[in-house]
C-alpha cells in the first residue's frame, strides 16, 4: 500500500513555504510574549551563509530571520520532530544547532561597519512533533541534565517551544488554513496503516473544518509526490460526500494548476534540473521507476539541487532519494 506522505520532513518545508504559513506558525506558536515583540511582516527564510555545512545536512528543517519592533534581529530555528517517540536528546541537539547559528552570524555580521563587536542575536527553538507518544522530555536544556542544585546556576541553559500536534483539536491546529490541513495531515495521515482508512480519517476532519478545507486537503494530496491512485480519493470522497466527489476533484485540481502557473518561472528552472537529473539517473542506474520519475518533475529546485550533491558518490538510487525508494 504506498504513503501518504514519503518523508515527513520535506513535507514540512513544503507547508512552511507556502505563502503566510511560516508567519504563521510564528505568530500562534511561539510564546505570547514573544509573538508580541515581532515585526508584523513575513519572516526571511535564511539559507546560504548563515548555514553551515553540519546544519545543512538537516536542511529540511527551517531557519526564519525577523526582528522585534525595538529593531533588534532574532532567529527562529524550526525542527520538525517526527520519530514515534520523542528524543531524549533534544535539548543537545538543539544547542549544537543555535551554537552553530551563532557561530556563522559572528562570521558573517558579527561586526559593524566600523570594525566594533555587535551583540549576538536571540535564537529561539520550535519543535514540531506528531508522534504517537506523550512528550516527557524536559522542555530545558538544564532539567535534561544530572547535577546538583547547587550547580545548576552555572549551566548553560534555554527553553524551547513545543507544538505537540496529537494533543491539540482539529480545529485549533492553526487559523491560516494552509497551515491547518498540512498539520492535519501530519497529524492523522503520517502512519503506516491502511491508506483509505487514512483518508477517510483525514476526509471527514477536514469537511468538519469546512468545504474549503476539503478541498485544500485534496490539493495537497494531488500536489504530494506519494504513488496514491486518483480512483482511491474519487472512492474516499464519495464516501464523505456522495456525489460531489467529482466537484472536490476539480476544484482542487485547478487551485492546484493555478498555483503551479503562479511559479512559472521558478519551475521553469526547476524542469530543467529535473531533466538533467533523470538523465544522469537512467545512464547510471537505467529505467526510473514512474513513481520517482513523477517525484522527480514536481520537485523544487532546492529539493533538485540537493538530489543532485548525493548523486555524485550515489551507487543506488537509495544512496540519492532515501531507502524507501528501493
Amino acid at each position: 500500500m504506498p504513503s501518504l506522505i514519503q518523508r515527513h520532513d520535506q513535507f514540512l518545508k513544503r507547508l512552511l513555504d507556502q505563502p503566510g504559513a511560516a508567519g504563521a506558525l510564528l505568530r500562534e506558536r511561539l510564546p505570547s510574549e514573544v509573538a508580541r515583540l515581532l515585526v508584523n511582516e513575513p519572516p526571511e527564510l535564511v539559507s546560504g551563509s548563515l548555514v553551515s555545512a553540519e546544519l545543512a545536512e538537516f536542511r529540511t528543517d527551517r531557519l526564519y530571520r525577523t526582528r522585534t519592533v525595538t529593531g533588534r534581529p532574532v532567529f527562529v530555528f524550526a525542527l520538525i520532530e517526527h520519530k514515534s517517540a520523542p528524543g531524549p536528546r533534544i535539548g543537545l541537539q538543539l544547542l549544537g544547532y543555535q551554537t552553530q547559528i551563532h557561530q556563522r552570524w559572528d562570521a558573517e555580521e558579527g561586526r559593524g561597519p566600523d570594525g566594533a563587536l555587535q551583540p549576538l542575536p536571540a535564537v529561539v527553538s520550535l519543535v514540531i512533533y506528531h508522534g504517537d507518544r506523550t512528550w516527557k522530555v524536559p522542555l530545558t536544556f538544564a532539567e535534561a541534565v544530572d547535577a546538583d542544585a547547587e550547580i545548576h546556576p552555572y549551566l548553560v541553559d534555554f527553553r524551547y517551544t513545543l507544538l505537540d500536534l496529537g494533543r491539540i483539536d482539529d480545529a485549533g491546529l492553526s487559523r491560516e488554513k494552509v497551515l491547518r490541513i498540512g498539520f492535519l495531515i501530519l497529524k492523522h495521515g503520517s502512519g503506516s496503516g491502511d491508506l483509505r482508512e487514512t483518508l477517510l480519517t483525514l476526509g471527514r476532519a477536514a469537511l468538519e473544518l469546512g468545504f474549503d478545507d476539503l478541498v485544500t486537503l485534496v490539493r495537497y494530496v494531488l500536489g504530494e509526490p506519494n504513488e496514491l491512485e486518483a480512483g482511491i480519493l474519487r472512492e474516499v470522497l464519495a464516501e464523505i460526500m456522495p456525489g460531489q466527489e467529482e466537484r472536490v476533484m476539480s476544484i482542487a485540481a485547478e487551485q492546484w494548476k493555478a498555483e503551479g502557473f503562479s511559479r512559472g518561472l521558478i519551475q521553469g528552472k526547476a524542469e530543467g534540473k529535473a531533466e538533467i537529473l533523470l538523465r544522469q539517473l537512467r545512464r547510471r542506474f537505467g529505467a526510473v521507476p514512474p513513481s520517482l520519475e513523477s517525484r522527480v518533475k514536481i520537485a523544487t529546485g532546492e529539493q533538485l539541487d540537493d538530489w543532485s550533491e548525493r548523486f555524485v558518490d550515489a551507487r543506488t538510487l537509495s544512496d540519492v532519494f532515501g531507502p524507501e525508494q528501493q
